[in-house]
Parts: C-alpha cells; sequence; structure tokens
C-alpha cells in the first residue's frame, strides 16, 4: 500500500510537472514567435535561418544606399532643370538680339535678363545638396562620392553626369563680355551668334545630363522594389524555418492548460489523502 501511493504521488508529480513545463514553453514561443529555443533543437534550419538573416541585412544595405541616391537623384534632377532652363532663355535672349531692328537699348535690356540667368546658373553650380555637399562633383567620377552598390554586383553613380569641361563652359557664361545689358549693346552680331551657338550647345548637354540622371532615378525605384521582394522572401522563408505556427502554437498551448489543470487536480487530491492519515 505505502509503495502503490508512493508511486501514484510520483506519477501525478511528473504529470503536473511536465505539463507546466509545456505550457510554459508554448507561451515562450507564442510570445517570441520561435519555435527554436537553441540551436540543438534544429541545427540545420538555424543555419538556414541565419543565412538569410544575412540577405535581408544586404538587402537592407542594398536599399540604404538607394535611399540616398533617390534624394541625390531628385536634388539633381532639380538643379539641371534650373541650369536647362536658364540657359534656354539665354539663348532665346541671343537670338532675339540678333534682329537687326533692334536699338542698343532694346540690346542692353536683353542683356540684363542674359546677366541675371548666368548669375543663377553660376550660383547653382556652387550648390549643395541636402546634406552639405557638393552637387557638382566635377565630372563622370567622384572620388569623394563613389558609386554605392545597389544590388549583387552593381553599382549607380551619385555624381550628376555633366563634364567638367561644360561645367567650366557654364560656369564661364556669367563672365562672358556679352553677358551684361552694356556688354550685349556693343557686341557684334557674329559675336551674339557664336555666343548663341555655344549657349545651345551647353543647354543640350544640361538637358542630356538630366535624362540620364532621370534614367538612373528610375532605376533606383524598380531595385528598390527588387530589394524589397528580396528582402520579404527572405523573412518569409526564415519565419517557415524557425517562426512560430500561432494555430498550431494555440492549439497545442489549450491543450497544456487542459492537462495542467487535471494534473493539478489530482496533484490536490493525492496531497490531500495522505499516506500518513491513513496510517494510524
Amino acid at each position: 500500500m505505502r509503495v502503490s501511493t508512493n508511486q501514484i504521488y510520483q506519477v501525478s508529480t511528473d504529470a503536473l510537472n511536465s505539463s507546466l513545463a509545456s505550457s510554459t514553453a508554448e507561451q515562450q514561443r507564442i510570445s517570441s514567435g520561435n519555435r527554436i529555443d537553441a540551436v540543438s533543437q534544429d541545427v540545420a534550419a538555424v543555419t538556414q535561418a541565419s543565412g538569410l538573416l544575412a540577405v535581408k541585412a544586404q538587402a537592407a544595405i542594398f536599399n540604404s544606399n538607394l535611399d540616398e541616391l533617390d534624394m541625390r537623384y531628385a536634388e539633381s534632377d532639380q538643379s539641371l532643370s534650373v541650369i536647362h532652363g536658364a540657359l534656354g532663355r539665354i539663348s532665346e535672349a541671343l537670338a532675339q538680339s540678333r534682329n537687326a531692328a533692334l536699338s542698343a537699348s532694346d540690346r542692353s535690356a536683353l542683356g540684363v535678363t542674359i546677366q541675371s540667368d548666368a548669375a543663377a546658373i553660376a550660383a547653382e553650380l556652387k550648390r549643395s545638396d541636402s546634406q552639405g555637399r557638393p552637387l557638382y562633383s566635377g565630372g563622370v567620377a567622384d572620388a569623394n562620392r563613389p558609386a554605392l552598390l545597389v544590388r549583387p554586383g552593381q553599382t549607380l553613380g551619385a555624381e550628376i553626369t555633366l563634364s567638367q569641361a561644360d561645367q567650366d563652359s557654364i560656369a564661364a557664361l556669367a563672365g562672358s563680355g556679352w553677358a551684361s545689358g552694356a556688354g550685349l549693346a556693343s557686341s557684334t552680331n557674329e559675336q551674339r551668334a557664336a555666343a548663341q551657338a555655344l549657349v545651345t550647345r551647353l543647354q543640350a548637354s544640361a538637358l542630356d545630363a538630366r535624362q540620364q540622371v532621370g534614367g538612373r532615378w528610375q532605376l533606383v525605384s524598380t531595385y528598390q522594389n527588387e530589394n524589397q521582394a528580396v528582402s520579404d522572401s527572405a523573412n518569409t522563408a526564415r519565419t517557415s524555418l524557425v517562426g512560430t505556427d500561432l494555430v498550431k502554437s494555440i492549439s497545442d498551448l489549450t491543450l497544456f492548460s487542459a492537462q495542467l489543470q487535471a494534473a493539478r487536480s489530482l496533484f490536490g487530491r493525492i496531497s490531500a489523502n495522505s499516506l500518513f492519515d491513513s496510517l494510524r
């Protein structure tokens, strides 16, 4: 009788502890979202999950670079638009100044507008981006602003694609002899024709640079979507490997809770009817 009672007591204690441990473990899985608490539980799954985390981290770096490029290209596009527009107005003013019917005062007035646009262009070439860095890097490559990695094995340049020679020529317009009221009024028709040809070429260069920036800007959006898809896919795969199946965990928790309640009830009854109460 003594041995039998002790065995029942031990069985009920084991059942109570087992149900409590199972219930606690399932609650932790639901809370953490992870079904694996230690590498030893599933080495292969944990190894694959670590690789997927690395994929997500790489995608995050790519998208951080793309966010920077998105800002840079937006500012570049806006600046090149300003320059292209100002060059267009200068070209138009020079074309009008070649009208033989214009008086010197008429040409002087056109020269004043040219001077204003040339000054605006010169200021634009000294512009900094929102982080205080020079927007115009001085050519196709810039050692201080290297191309950024945007996906495996592929980079995009961060600089404006306007050659240094064209930047120098555009900047020099403000100091040209014809780029003022008095200068344009006293210039010859040949000088005005040569100036117009130069400005027209520079306007085409600014437009080409803007188109290149626009093409890269479109790629930014495409690559951002691709990297996000890669990140989402890696996250889904990782969750399937080590994540908690909430439906199953909640079902198991309900079962373990019922078992725990039953074990506690049995343990309570056995404790109340102690062997020592039976032996007098």
